[in-house]
């Protein structure tokens, strides 16, 4: 394998990932040493060691998770729910209304999930997909989601394409 002990930059990122794709065992047990700076636990699959040892390269050459991650990721690990994308919470009773392909959808917040049309769903996605036949986000399909805005985009431009 490639001395990857030393730091790696961005343009020979590649050539690292593929090193360490074809690497061999006591290969990636040095590496994850070097850059984690301990041995890695016992038992940890080729495999196991390849995914992680690859994020960890990226990670330290194009930066790591967003904070908004890390912290969800510690309020899961700590037993408590993550921030939910819709930005709200939705409390049981609520209803939520939506009109489809000239029907209106009426679907009930209840404890643990949603009710609609006396079928249980434990996702808006779910719900989504029942009424359109296709795959959205649900809270975004619903209207909770804040939807991506030109002026949001880095340097002005618009995240979608615009029409020729």
């Amino acid at each position: 394998m490639t001395d990857l002990t030393m730091p790696v930059t961005a343009k020979e990122l590649p050539a690292a990932l593929a090193a360490v794709e074809s690497a061999e065992r006591t290969d990636l047990i040095n590496l994850w040493t070097a850059l984690i700076g301990s041995p890695p636990p016992k038992n940890l699959s080729v495999p196991f060691l390849r995914r992680a040892l690859a994020l960890e390269l990226q990670c330290q050459v194009l930066g790591g998770p967003k904070a908004r991650t890390l912290e969800n990721l510690s309020r899961i690990v700590a037993g408590s729910a993550s921030h939910a994308s819709v930005g709200t919470t939705l409390r049981p009773g609520a209803k939520l209304v939506r009109e489809w392909q000239g029907r209106t959808w009426t679907v009930e917040v209840i404890e643990g999930g949603f009710l609609m049309g006396g079928e249980r769903y434990a996702s808006l996605s779910a719900l989504a997909r029942k009424i359109t036949g296709a795959r959205w986000s649900g809270p975004r399909f619903f209207g909770l989601a804040k939807r991506a805005r030109a002026d949001d985009a880095p340097n002005g431009t618009s995240r979608r394409r615009k029409a020729a």
